[in-house]
Parts: C-alpha cells; sequence; structure tokens
C-alpha cells in the first residue's frame, strides 16, 4: 500500500504541526504521522515560555537578545541565524495571538536574559501553544494524521528522499511518497535514566536522516536542566522562571550555594547550574539539592505557578512551607540534523525543524525559552521556501534507506525494555553533565557491541562518537580531561555516513 502527498511531516509538535498548518493553507496536501498520540511529544509539556522582545516592554532591545543568546551559545551560534529568527520573533507572537493565545501579561526574567522577556500562559505555555494547532489542523481536509504511525525507513530515488515507510501499532506497514519530506520528532533526552521528556524521543528523525546521508552536527551538546523534581515517579521540571521569579537553591544543609559558582547565581546559564547542583550533590553526598520557594504564599503560588504547585501539592509538599529535592535531568538536544535557515538539509527533498535540527540558533548552550520561540519561527521560514519552489511528483517510487529499515522498531525496542534500559544506563554513565576520554571510549565500545540493532543505538552511538571528536569544554559539553574551552574547536561537529556510489 502507499499514497501520495505534497508533504510528509513525520512528528507532531509544535513545529511540525505549525508547517502543516501553514502548508495546507496554502493548498498542499499534507501527510502528518506520530508514535504516540499528536499531543504527546515534548510540546505538550513544555512549562517555559516564548523570549520576544516585544513592543509591550520597551525598555528591552533585540540587540540585547542577540547578545544574550550569542553569549549563552559560546561562540558556535551563527549570527546571522539568529538575528535572523530573533527579528521575526515578534511577528509569529502576534499570530499566535491571533490564533486564541491569551499570554499572561507579565514578562518574565530567566537565566541568563539581561530582561525580563520571556512571555507565559501561567506555567503550561507549551499546551497554550498547541491547543490552536491541533484544533486547526485537526479539521482541515488538506491534512490527514495517523497516529501511533511510526517511521521506519526514508525512502530514497537516486539522490532524494521522496517519502518514508510507516508503521501502525497494528503492524501495517505502508508507503507513504511525497515531494517534500520533514522530519519534526523531537530530541533524545528520553535515552537517558533521568529525564524531562516523553519517552517516546529516541532520536528517529536524526537516526533516519544520517541513514539517507544526511549531515548531523554538534550531538555532544545534550542541555540537562537543572531543577528536576523526583519523586519515585516520573520527573518533574521545575520552570526556570521560577528561580528567575526569585527561588534559590540550597544544599541538604539548607546553605545557599550558587553565587559560589557564578556571579549570576541562579541565573546562570543552564549548564553552569546543572554542573555547580552535581558538585554540590558530591560534596554532601546527597542525591538532590533543595529548591527554596518559600518566599511565596501559597495563593501567589498558585497565581504564579498553578500546575507545578498542584503537582507538587499531590506529591506532599507544599511549596509555599517546603523545600523542593530537585536534581539536573537530560532535556534538550542542542545538535542535530543539519539545516539552513529553510529547514533544507544537504539531501534533496529532505528537511527538518524542531529540536531535531541545528540551525546555529543554539549554538553550544540554548538560551532559556529560545527553542519554543524557535517552533513558532522556523515554520515560517520552511513553509515559504517549499511553497516557492516547484515540485515534480515523480514516477518513481523510492527504495528504503538501508541499516534503519531493518532496525528494531520503537514498539520493538520498548517491548524489550531491557535494551532500553541498557541504553539508557551507558548514556547516563559516559555522557552525563561530565564526560572524559576513558569513559566515552569505554561506553562507545559497550555499544558498539551490543547485539540488537535500533534508531536509537544508533544515534547513541552518534553523540559518544561527536562528544570524543571535541577535546575541549564549552557550553553544555564538559569535559573534565579538557576543562577548558579551546580557540581550535571553534566549528562544528560533523557526523554524516559514507554512502555507496554507484
Amino acid at each position: 500500500m502507499s499514497a501520495y502527498f505534497d508533504a510528509l511531516i513525520i512528528g507532531s509538535g509544535i513545529a511540525g504541526l505549525n508547517l502543516a498548518r501553514k502548508l495546507a493553507q496554502a493548498g498542499q496536501t499534507v501527510f502528518v504521522c506520530s508514535k504516540e498520540a499528536v499531543t504527546e511529544g515534548s510540546s505538550k509539556y513544555a512549562q517555559g515560555g516564548v523570549a520576544v522582545v516585544s513592543p509591550w516592554n520597551p525598555e528591552d532591545k533585540l540587540e540585547s537578545h542577540i547578545q544574550d543568546t550569542l553569549s549563552a551559545g559560546k561562540g558556535l551560534c551563527d549570527s546571522k541565524i539568529v538575528e535572523t529568527v530573533l527579528s521575526n520573533a515578534w511577528e509569529r507572537v502576534e499570530e499566535f495571538i491571533g490564533l486564541g493565545v491569551k499570554f499572561d501579561k507579565d514578562f518574565y526574567l530567566e537565566g541568563s536574559h539581561s530582561f525580563k522577556r520571556v512571555l507565559h500562559v501561567a506555567d503550561a505555555t507549551g499546551r497554550a501553544l498547541l491547543k490552536p494547532l491541533l484544533d486547526n489542523v485537526s479539521c482541515n481536509l488538506n491534512i490527514a494524521i495517523s497516529q501511533g504511525t511510526e517511521a521506519i525507513s526514508l525512502l530514497k530515488n537516486e539522490d532524494a528522499v521522496v517519502g518514508a515507510r510507516l508503521k501502525t501499532i497494528s503492524g501495517e506497514v505502508f508507503d507513504i511518497n511525497a515531494a517534500q519530506t520533514i522530519l519534526a520528532t523531537g530530541g533524545f533526552a528520553s535515552l537517558y535514566k533521568d529525564h524531562t521528556t516523553p519517552r517516546i524521543l529516541t532520536g528517529d528523525g536524526l537516526a533516519l536522516a544520517y541513514s539517507a546521508g544526511a549531515a548531523l552536527e554538534n550531538l555532544e551538546f545534550i542541555q540537562f536542566h537543572p531543577t528536576v523534581f523526583f519523586n519515585g515517579s516520573k520527573p518533574f521540571l521545575i520552570s526556570e522562571v521560577v528561580r528567575g521569579a526569585g527561588a534559590v537553591l540550597k544544599n541538604i544543609f539548607k546553605q545557599s550555594f550558587m553565587e559560589a559558582y557564578d556571579i549570576k547565581a541562579e541565573l546562570a546559564t543552564r549548564d553552569i547550574v546543572s554542573r555547580a547542583i552535581a558538585e554540590e550533590m558530591k560534596k554532601t553526598e546527597a542525591d538532590y539539592v533543595y529548591l527554596d520557594m518559600t518566599c511565596w504564599s501559597k495563593k501567589d503560588l498558585e497565581e504564579k505557578f498553578p500546575n507545578i504547585y498542584h503537582h507538587c501539592e499531590l506529591s506532599g509538599y507544599d511549596l509555599s512551607q517546603d523545600l523542593l529535592p530537585v536534581r539536573p535531568a537530560a532535556h534538550y538536544c542542542i545538535g542535530g540534523i543539519k539545516t539552513d535557515i529553510h529547514g533544507r538539509t544537504n539531501i534533496k527533498g529532505l528537511y527538518a525543524i524542531g529540536e531535531c535540527a541545528y540551525t546555529g540558533l543554539h549554538g553550544a548552550n540554548r538560551l532559556a525559552s529560545n527553542s519554543l520561540l524557535e517552533c513558532i519561527v522556523m515554520p515560517e521560514f520552511l513553509a515559504n521556501s517549499i511553497l516557492g519552489t516547484e515540485f515534480t511528483k515523480s514516477n518513481k517510487l523510492g527504495e528504503p534507506c538501508e541499516d534503519v529499515n531493518a532496525a528494531l522498531s520503537y514498539r520493538e525496542i520498548k517491548a524489550e525494555e531491557e535494551n532500553l534500559k541498557n541504553i539508557q544506563n551507558i548514556m547516563t554513565q559516559g555522557l552525563g553533565i561530565e564526560r572524559n576520554a576513558n569513559e566515552l571510549k569505554s561506553c562507545l565500545n559497550d555499544l558498539k557491541h551490543r547485539t540488537e540493532t535500533s534508531k536509537a543505538r544508533l544515534v547513541a552511538e552518534l553523540a559518544f562518537e561527536s562528544a570524543l571528536k571535541r577535546e575541549e569544554s564549552r557550553g553544555c559539553h564538559f569535559r573534565s580531561d579538557f576543562p577548558k574551552a579551546n580557540s581550535n574547536y571553534m566549528n562544528n561537529t560533523l557526523i554524516q555516513k559514507s554512502l555507496k556510489t554507484h
């Protein structure tokens, strides 16, 4: 079985659905597939807001947002990409306001921002941005949505990607042929034991792209969120804005400690705060530190952070009185499939957008709340590029790319729970907040000697190889054997499969 669409979008987060909406409104037929329900990507759980310079906030300046982004990126941001994306941000925010999103009137301060410039919808901004997109695409006759469906291989016709082979939850396999195929699959943080993301984010898009010959960049830069609440169940993220608004980190002896690690204290970049917490946990021989939010009354907490407050309350913590145990967890993958500003990869017909893409916006460390910003801005550039290009439907159908088609699917590896746990253990051991050559090599060797094949294993191997290549410390990548930044590593770490020539 096969079908043809103008565009195939693999993934259903804000970036993917926003693109589907724009293409369908222009008359294109779009097929969207999602491994689980369309609501179950990272977008739904994003508490943080949208970082934007707004006419509502005249004290802030675009130049300041650009500089803050470049500073956080530690020399690896593409300055032209940064300027282009940030200068188009407010127009895209207004677009979502037009779709019915009601942002809070106040702007918030988050780590390493020079001004209060982060727009929130309470502490559930991702859910608020996702809802109008879901409402829109679900009633658009140009869009077909297949839930519980994963891509097991991209289809190639000579040097171009022309769709993908998909597999449903019931085991049905079918091909979708498309003039353009867009990967919007998110990151791979769930390959760690402790992570903030839905467990379906195992890096599928990166594996699919790599096997088709696409270039991947900077996979070593994996951002850990500093403040994640653990209570014997799924980790629960405590938004950056909480520290921006005045919450304080304390060790198990209830002593504040961030001032000793960085002059910005709680408002330092996430890589610095995460390493400080890890070091403090080591010093105090504890599994966590505390986040002190007792500066607010219960009423204030319920108004400012309703989801956070009530989640913690259900776990037995009254944040107006109790210190909350937190520690870092894998959160956001900065590296990904190499694309330009229009989402184009080095393979004809293949695009990437959102967390699975690397454009140069984030560099070596993502500035807080620039990710939702990316998800609402980049689809505009990609849609304009696609709609401005003449595509001809090929009479030749594509063939599955080698390697990935034979790999275990997400559900198969999920059924073999032990395999996934082993990969998570290896990632946590060797590619955590602090790395070194011996651990990286040992863990990579363990991965290469595993018997099962899967997209998850492939992505893990590629991330280790990237981390070994960068013999320095920069942004989210900290090597204890190379603890300082090195100007010899100002380039991006490129990983690309050698394809056979005919």
